[in-house]
């Protein structure tokens, strides 16, 4: 769980129109997991749902992957296989 202390002086209210069985298990996943409330409970799913999974040093390594592709410094798992003298089995 994450401390929203330091977020309060930028914090929003935001209305949610929930059907009656979600709410229900938010509740009874915000208790299950000790959250103080459901407020602080969805804040950590929304938290978890749009921050990046990936480390900056990997985030940093995707994108010099597609920067390699774009560039045509890649070659096709054929063409490997074929410089290498692999068979595929």
């Amino acid at each position: 769980m994450t401390d929203d202390a330091s977020d309060d002086g930028d914090m929003v209210k935001l209305n949610v129109k929930v059907p009656r069985r979600l709410l229900d298990d938010i509740d009874e996943l915000a208790d299950e997991l000790q959250y103080t409330n459901r407020s602080e409970f969805v804040r950590e799913v929304l938290r978890d749902t749009t921050e990046p999974i990936l480390t900056p040093g990997a985030q940093e390594g995707v994108s010099e992957g597609y920067a390699d592709v774009a560039a045509g410094r890649t070659v096709s798992h054929d063409e490997m296989t074929s410089q290498f003298g692999l068979d595929e089995e």
